[in-house]
């Protein structure tokens, strides 16, 4: 279910403090080594750029580690705003046998860490950020709704004229971010495989459609982000075209000497671009900078960010925030909140995965309330609310609706909202959520398509009222930065500010 490492013989993975290293502070590094090695180190360069292994060893600084109980700790000094840091783990043991974290024997293959200095925290907007995420193809039309597609796969037709239309629905419903998956030219209805980066789909209106998406939300106070895909791209794209017929950005993917590419999850159709080549990582820092220089968008919700590198997404902070300070950008990160604390100064924020399924286990009986408080706790203890947004959901374009886990219950749909609006970080909710929209069948069973089932204006199950007044009142109020629970023979509740919150009894 989630990205995790276990088993690693040298294992960092990013156990770092504090979560997001601020200038001038020092970062304490910490590493688990079994017994039998007898020196660890930390061999760390600063600078631009996507360092080879190799060259940090040959040219870094090296800070020795220190054994503190079960593990070692190294400590990089104090460094400017801005810096970004690229660093290696070395252990020898006592027959001075050398292995890279995490877990690697030869030099070449060692993981190269990543960091980047930095006071930035949140934009202070995502305070009272109120998020609703539209799969574009399956909202609406400029005549309304859209008809059920004959496939799960196949496109209904919904396209940005019809996000416009319904802009004074979100704006009433209390939404004042809007995140729309992917708009630009693509292969499929989805749009996950980009075939321009720098085009919207005709099938969506162009690139006048989404401005006048962006004009008119702006006017109803409503921010608009999108779908960044920097992982890969469509086969159909003209930079793998080119490297396909052996042309200059050949080296931007990794090609095997049969002629087989790296992929995502091993679709041909979706090659992977390698981000550490610097025209590679130019062009795709390029394409995200023009949607927010040329079209004002307020940033991007980054698809699987745990497939570029960690120096990626410092370069792509750098430059985006360097000329934006205001743009927002957070990962979907598909791993523990553990797992997720590489992007600590690297993102403003990223997806709560764990809390996102106890949130789904718990509404469905499934889990008990202190489970619930327990995973809830553990995304502020890694990465505090203030330095890092949290983006709490209970179901997205890629699982199951909640609704469909909970058989349609009204009470439990408006009880998950009810909590998801009262909890830190930024609520997000997916389309149709508050019409309760239907699923027939299961993901497991039938594909991660089955939940983009198409929107509806009927109210079927008479949820608007209390998801529109929960939204409502977490607009107004914004984000508690951090609540205290209470777990006891009165039930589970929390407070913030003084406020308290009941947790509804399930089961």
């Amino acid at each position: 279910m989630f990205d995790v490492q276990e088993g690693l013989e040298i294992d960092h993975q990013y156990d770092r403090s504090p979560g997001v290293p601020r200038p001038g502070k020092p970062v304490l590094l910490r590493v688990a080594v079994p017994s039998g090695y007898c020196a660890v180190e930390v061999v760390a360069m600063t600078g631009p750029g996507a360092p080879k292994p190799r060259d940090i060893e040959q040219d870094g600084t090296v800070y020795p580690a220190r054994r503190v109980g079960s593990h070692w700790e190294a400590v990089l000094p104090g460094m400017a705003e801005g810096t970004i840091v690229h660093y290696v783990i070395r252990a020898a043991d006592g027959a001075g046998r050398v292995r890279y974290a995490d877990g690697r024997r030869p030099v070449h293959a060692a993981t190269v860490f990543a960091h980047r200095v930095s006071n930035r925290r949140p934009p202070a907007w995502t305070n009272h950020a109120v998020m609703y995420q539209i799969f574009v193809d399956r909202f609406a039309t400029a005549h309304g709704p859209v008809p059920v597609p004959a496939s799960p796969h196949d496109r209904a037709g919904g396209d940005l004229h019809g996000v416009r239309r319904y802009l004074p629905y979100l704006a009433d419903l209390g939404i004042n971010t809007l995140w729309l998956t992917p708009v630009f030219q693509a292969t499929n209805y989805h749009g996950y495989d980009a075939e321009d980066l720098r085009n919207v789909d005709e099938r969506f209106g162009g690139n006048a459609a989404l401005e006048a998406v962006i004009t008119d939300s702006g006017a109803a106070g409503i921010r608009v982000i999108l779908d960044l895909v920097p992982n890969h791209i469509s086969n159909r794209h003209p930079w793998f075209r080119d490297a396909a017929e052996g042309g200059r950005t050949r080296d931007w993917f990794t090609f095997a000497p049969d002629g087989s590419y790296a992929s995502f999850f091993g679709n041909p159709g979706m090659p992977k671009l390698d981000l550490d080549h610097p025209e590679a990582r130019a062009a795709m820092i390029g394409a995200a900078r023009y949607w927010i220089d040329e079209f004002g968008i307020a940033g991007y919700r980054i698809d699987h960010v745990l497939g570029p590198s960690e120096s990626f997404f410092a370069a792509l902070a750098d430059a985006v925030y360097r000329h934006h300070p205001d743009a927002w950008l957070f990962g979907e990160a598909t791993a523990t909140a553990a797992f997720s604390r590489r992007y600590g100064g690297l993102m403003d924020g990223a997806t709560d995965f764990l809390t996102a399924y106890a949130l789904r286990d718990y509404f469905a009986g499934e889990l008990a309330p202190e489970g619930l408080v327990e995973v809830e706790q553990e995304a502020a203890a890694v990465l505090p609310h203030e330095d890092f947004d949290w983006v709490r959901f209970f179901d997205n374009h890629d699982m199951d609706r909640g609704s469909f886990l909970w058989n349609d219950d009204p009470s439990r749909i408006a009880a998950a909202v009810e909590v998801l609006a009262g909890l830190p970080g930024v609520p997000t909710i997916l389309y149709g959520t508050e019409q309760g929209s239907v699923q027939h069948q299961g993901a497991y069973d039938h594909g991660l398509a089955v939940g983009r089932t198409p929107m509806r204006f009927d109210d079927r199950l008479g949820v608007f009222a209390p998801v529109r007044a929960a939204l409502r009142r977490r607009r107004a109020s914004g984000s508690p930065g951090s609540i205290e629970w209470t777990t006891g023979a009165e039930g589970t509740h929390w407070r913030d500010d003084g406020t308290r919150h009941e947790l509804p009894v399930t089961g």
